[in-house]
């Protein structure tokens, strides 16, 4: 049997990423396996620790937004069948009919994605073009991973309470949860911490060289929009994401605060889409869906997300499990498919350690 350990440094051997962290636990604090391998950062050199900072991408889509608007939901600030419209003056009449809980669940209709970035557009420019966006199909005709759906959730959370997802998340879930390492726009001191994404290559003709992005987020999207949306953005720890998920499987507290309500953290877990649609929680994938990455053996009740930059976490409240793997994959600029391939046995190797 591999060691979890012996893995990421395979996957470090093959290529797959610069570096890389992981940690699978059960509750309430019992610590299976972790560690790191790798670099955060190539030059100079800085290896990849427990306490390394990543940019988790898509995990800002459960973590920051999805939990915060169960948060206004459960605070009687709407319910999740309004339409999104509704809270987003001057939306196009394309938006009529999608739902909050729609957005949620990727079957808006709306497109999965759309350049919103390199046309000198701004950020209220960009919005203003996501409130007028053309629905690809009818409602609920099909699955789509909807980016912009998630962008309209975090305007939704700004046109409701007065705040940005980002400073709505810091005061409700994050400081609240004591995440100290979890939050957008990173600042500058927490550069030495934070792992590299992506290499600027100079445009072509200039002499080779550029910078490393680190610490700016690797969403193209996201950065136009202020490095603030509801898609992507957040960056986080190991530690901090075990807490995140004690406070879930938790059925919203963990120790002496709460997050949610024990009703609607039950139904962050639970698939909310009919049959025949890829399957998909209140924020989470889960099984039918293709999109989760939980390999063979983990049990039907698992449920999770990833992230482009090769960040993933995977819950199983059966068995009070959470799974935790975070890397810098898109730094290597290579397919993703051998790394996703390596996600899944991964998966499978921490099923074959619990007993």
């Amino acid at each position: 049997m591999h060691s979890l350990q012996g893995m990421i440094e395979e996957g470090l051997a093959q290529g797959l990423y610069l570096g890389a962290a992981f940690r699978v636990f059960r509750m309430p604090d019992e610590i299976v396996a972790s560690g790191a391998a790798g670099h955060a950062q190539a030059e100079p050199a800085v290896p990849a620790a427990e306490d390394t900072i990543w940019d988790l991408a898509s995990l800002t889509k459960p973590l920051a937004t999805a939990t915060s608007i169960l948060i206004l939901a459960e605070e009687g600030a709407f319910h999740l069948d309004e339409e999104a419209a509704r809270f987003l003056p001057g939306a196009s009449p394309s938006l009529a009919g999608i739902t909050i809980k729609h957005c949620l669940t990727h079957i808006s209709g709306l497109k999965p994605w759309e350049r919103l970035h390199s046309q000198g557009l701004s950020r209220e420019a960009i919005v203003e073009r996501v409130r007028a966006s053309e629905r690809a199909r009818p409602i609920g005709a099909g699955y789509a991973y909807s980016d912009l759906g998630y962008i309209l959730l975090g305007e939704v959370i700004a046109a409701v309470t007065g705040a940005s997802v980002a400073e709505f998340a810091r005061q409700r879930i994050f400081e609240p949860l004591g995440m100290r390492d979890t939050r957008y726009l990173p600042p500058p001191e927490w550069r030495g911490r934070i792992a590299a994404t992506r290499r600027l290559h100079p445009p072509q003709g200039q002499p080779p060289g550029g910078q490393v992005l680190v610490g700016t987020v690797h969403d193209d999207n996201c950065d136009v929009l202020g490095g603030v949306a509801g898609h992507a953005g957040l960056f986080g720890s190991l530690s901090d994401l075990q807490t995140y998920a004690q406070m879930l499987l938790g059925e919203g507290a963990w120790g002496e605060t709460r997050i949610l309500a024990p009703l609607a953290a039950r139904q962050k877990m639970r698939n909310q889409n009919p049959p025949g649609l890829n399957g998909h929680t209140l924020g989470w994938f889960t099984r039918p869906s293709g999109f989760l990455p939980a390999g063979d053996f983990l049990p039907d009740d698992t449920f999770g997300h990833t992230g482009f930059t090769g960040t993933s976490l995977l819950l199983s409240p059966s068995l009070g499990l959470a799974v935790i793997l975070l890397t810098n994959r898109v730094y290597q600029e290579r397919d993703a498919g051998d790394f996703l391939r390596f996600r899944r046995r991964f998966h499978n190797a921490v099923a074959g350690l619990l007993v």
